[in-house]
């Protein structure tokens, strides 16, 4: 009996796989539109610290080759260290339509919102791209993006991202989970039931979808925007589009433990999010199911259906990631795939555990739906 148990896990688990697959070939065949590049948009990139490498990251997004567009960058300090990058991008590019916006009301407990709010005002045109301060994109990010607009019925475009410029082991680990964790997961649910959510990495939406939504204001003490733009369009019956744009998070080098409390902050949300989903992920953890079938069952034949397993595991993270999407950070890290396949199965567990959150160097209660409340420090004695 527990024999046959731990066959059926192992064989869900190796099915899981074979549908991102499956999924991420769908994706890849999909033949992306072709605009004419006359839809105004505004690109909207706020700003938080010097991220790594954040001067490359800003001059790619103003160096497209989109025939018109404005760049909005700005930081909720007035004092930030990232703005003074961003007026070296302005006159880098004094041919680009650049505005800097240097400070803002903090409205709520998300301060990357506030900052969205507080640049709103110098937006213009049918478009606005939302895109993370890490993010790097090809010269012709915009033209592709703005392609899927010139269908009535898209209301929101999100893309996929891998993982760049990886330096140290956790930065490695960071990619991997990345490339053979989240892009396959993300691929399956798309294929399956179609998107309902969006990243960080890019939110282009429709100024009249954002005012149906209720504005930026509607989600200034959630944790997951980026998640809830993409759901709330889905729900007033806009499709949401999965870009076949993928493009890069530059990770750089980075500490251990400031990698680990990123991707715990990451799985609460998840789990905050999506429940039921969330508890689902446990199919994808293939290691920690091949490591238990073969302890428990101590059978030749349990260890050797749980072995060919894990090769459709890694043969899945390699196929995706060389012919799908790119990445080649997974590519040339294969071999630490099961460390990356531990650390994701401890972070799931942790997810788990407790509502709070660190994000920022601030501490949250994360509520239910992802709602943030704020954890006061009691006032100091004396």
């Amino acid at each position: 009996m527990l024999a046959a148990l731990c066959l059926t896990a192992l064989a869900v688990t190796t099915g899981y796989h074979v549908a991102a697959v499956a999924a991420a070939m769908r994706w890849r065949r999909r033949i992306p539109p072709v605009s004419s590049g006359t839809l105004s948009l505004t690109l909207l990139k706020p700003l938080r610290g010097a991220d790594p490498e954040l001067f490359e990251n800003l001059q790619s997004f103003a160096q497209q080759d989109y025939l018109s567009f404005r760049l909005v960058l700005g930081a909720l300090d007035s004092q930030d260290p990232a703005l003074d990058i961003a007026r070296e991008i302005a006159l880098e590019n004094p041919d680009v339509d650049i505005q800097i916006v240097a400070g803002g009301e903090p409205i709520g407990l998300n301060r990357k919102v506030a900052t969205l709010v507080a640049m709103l005002p110098l937006a213009s045109g049918e478009l606005l791209v939302l895109s993370d301060s890490d993010m790097r994109v090809r010269p012709d990010y915009l033209t592709q993006i703005a392609a899927e607009f010139d269908r009535p019925e898209v209301g929101l475009v999100t893309c996929l991202y891998r993982g760049a410029e990886a330096r140290g082991l956790a930065s490695k680990l960071e990619a991997l989970g990345i490339g053979e964790d989240f892009a396959p997961s993300v691929l399956l649910a798309n294929s399956t039931a179609g998107m309902a959510f969006a990243f960080g990495s890019t939110i282009a939406l429709r100024r009249s979808v954002l005012a149906e939504i209720g504005g930026l204001e509607s989600i200034k003490d959630e944790i997951a925007d980026d998640y809830l733009l993409g759901a709330k369009a889905r729900a007033l019956g806009h499709e949401v589009v999965l870009s076949s744009v993928v493009v890069e998070t530059v990770l750089g080098r980075q500490a251990m433990g400031e990698m680990l409390g990123r991707r715990l902050r990451w799985a609460k949300t998840v789990r905050a999010m999506r429940p039921m989903g969330y508890f689902g992920l446990l199919t994808a953890q293939t290691l920690p199911i091949c490591a238990a079938a073969t302890i428990l069952t101590q059978s030749s034949a349990v260890s050797a259906a749980a072995c060919a397993a894990y090769a459709v595991r890694v043969m899945s993270a390699a196929w995706i990631a060389l012919r799908c999407t790119g990445d080649r950070e997974v590519a040339s890290s294969i071999w630490l795939l099961p460390v990356s396949d531990l650390v994701g199965f401890c972070l799931w567990l942790g997810g788990f555990l407790g509502g709070t959150i660190v994000w920022r160097g601030e501490r949250f209660r994360l509520g239910s739906g992802g709602k943030l409340s704020e954890i006061r420090r009691p006032p100091a004695k004396g």
